[in-house]
């Protein structure tokens, strides 16, 4: 027979998956309450594991709706301003975000939460395992959307600190694991025959996560000398398009503030992404300047640019050019290196665009970097990685394990429009040092500028999105990590543990029934 299920009225269900999709936008900012998300998803679980598969299906779909338009609704703004877009058809943008990006991949983990718990063989690691997998898609989708992904709701928590072993799909996985837990109480398919039993281990696991962030907590991760560093935040609004206008204004509030730091006698200066509107590469008079600068300074600086490069003609693509948005590195003589790294990974629509022609903004003329390059820097290995290069925990990851000691992301966060996402991006990157035990140096143009050490913490962050020069020391790390070693692994071990759940013999619910 099959697990008899608490009957909940179809109303009821509707609102139980909005109001889990509203309780999941308070985890981040402006609200960043951590601890609801230990049962922001209770909710949501209940009404799909009450709900026939098709109908759970559709209430997946609503929950993510719901969820991306409470933490995205700045996104039409910046639609518009990018797109030349009407409100109304911005709007329909974040719909479409919210339905096709985020939804499917939810709406798939209702259906396989539905019908789960018809046949009464789920437990909480099998609806976490699946969990996992949605999150993924969602991150590595055609047009992905790795933004607010569960895990970042618990930055500046001692359970952060796991995720040097499983990165943030796994300790995604552990809180799906706990609401699952949590709503077991109430909905027999989801608590089995003995949902104590179950809570328990559900507990155990989480009672170990936070010891072992604890003892992280403990270690100290660097060697060798500090180092001093300084961030400039020019505070210079700047589209991904040049201004030749105010090219000179730019650099002239760059330089300025740069001037600034030497009371600190930095060893490195770092300037965000596109801090320089002019080729690098071309014996410019600003280019000239620059170096001058930095000559007399005797800082290395780091700093972000555009570059071109020319297809030869035999190349795919045909003769012609190719636009990369890459780091560069000054050193203290005022020479230019040749190393560079080129962004890798694109925003779509805005940096390059996936449908051709189709949707594509003005601004989409870049190509990506081939590899995980490093660049040197006083004797050290940096790795860089751009603005929303950030989301994507795997590029990061590569960077320090081709041996990448310091970590950093100049980022433009100007383009977001609302200071709540650029809130959200420092949160983002907090992982990336957690997860590879490095000190991450975040230099933005308008704000959040940070420096942020291997457990997440931030040392010292912009007050606002004006000008600001900040300081700091941190040391070169090399520290192996577990996650470092495996990558993504646990989301293979997700999807086991999903699919697992289609053989799994179902357990006898209380009363005997199976």
């Amino acid at each position: 027979m099959r697990p008899q299920t608490t009957p909940t009225p179809p109303t009821w269900r509707t609102a139980l998956a909005i109001g889990s999709g509203g309780l999941y936008a308070l985890l981040f900012p402006p609200f960043e309450q951590s601890l609801l998300a230990w049962v922001a998803l209770a909710p949501l679980l209940a009404a799909l594991a009450t709900s026939p598969p098709k109908r759970a299906f559709g209430l997946g779909l609503l929950w993510a709706l719901t969820a991306t338009i409470g933490v995205a609704w700045w996104f039409p703004a910046m639609l518009e301003r990018y797109f030349e877009l009407s409100t109304g058809l911005a709007w329909l943008g974040l719909l479409g975000l919210g339905v096709l990006v985020d939804g499917l991949p939810y709406a798939g983990f209702g259906l396989f939460v539905g019908w789960g718990a018809r046949r009464g063989a789920l437990g909480p690691f099998h609806v976490a395992g699946a969990w996992g997998v949605a999150e993924w898609i969602r991150a590595n989708g055609v047009v992905a959307n790795p933004f607010a992904q569960l895990a970042y709701s618990q930055t500046g928590t001692t359970i952060s600190q796991t995720v040097d072993i499983a990165g943030p799909y796994g300790l995604g996985m552990l809180i799906v694991a706990a609401n699952v837990a949590l709503a077991g109480f109430w909905i027999p398919p989801l608590g089995g025959a003995h949902p104590l039993r179950r809570a328990l281990a559900v507990a155990g696991v989480v009672a170990l996560a936070f010891g072992y962030g604890q003892w992280r907590l403990q270690h100290d991760f660097g060697h060798g000398e500090a180092l001093r560093v300084a961030v400039v935040q020019g505070a210079v609004a700047r589209e991904l398009e040049w201004d030749l206008s105010s090219r000179d204004a730019s650099l002239d509030r760059y330089l300025e503030l740069t001037r600034r730091t030497a009371i600190a006698s930095p060893d490195i200066v770092f300037w965000p992404e596109f801090a320089v509107d002019f080729y690098l590469r071309e014996a410019t008079v600003q280019r000239a300047r620059l170096l001058d600068e930095v000559r007399s300074l005797g800082a290395d600086l780091v700093l972000g640019g555009s570059h071109y490069r020319y297809r030869p003609e035999d190349s795919d693509a045909g003769r012609g050019t190719d636009y990369l948005n890459s780091v560069f590195v000054v050193d203290g003589l005022g020479r230019l290196h040749r190393d560079r790294y080129d962004k890798r990974r694109l925003v779509p629509f805005a940096e390059y665009g996936p449908f051709g022609d189709t949707l594509r903004a003005k601004t989409a003329v870049y190509v990506p970097g081939a590899e995980p390059a490093l660049l040197r820097t006083r004797g050290l290995r940096l790795g860089a990685f751009i603005c929303g290069e950030a989301l994507y925990p795997e590029i990061a990851r590569e960077l320090a394990v081709a041996g990448a000691e310091i970590l950093t992301n100049p980022s433009n966060d100007y383009w977001f429009g609302h200071p709540q996402a650029a809130a959200h991006q420092l949160q983002v990157a907090s992982f990336r040092a957690i997860e590879n035990r490095r000190f991450l140096v975040r230099p933005t143009s308008t704000g959040v500028s940070a420096v942020i050490d291997p457990h997440g913490r931030t040392l010292t962050r912009s007050r606002g999105q004006g000008p600001e020069v900040l300081f700091a020391e941190l040391r070169p790390s090399s520290a192996v990590t577990l996650y470092q070693r495996i990558g993504e692994l646990p989301i293979l071990a997700a999807f086991v543990l999903a699919l697992s759940a289609l053989w799994r013999r179902p357990p006898p619910l209380p009363g005997g029934k199976s």
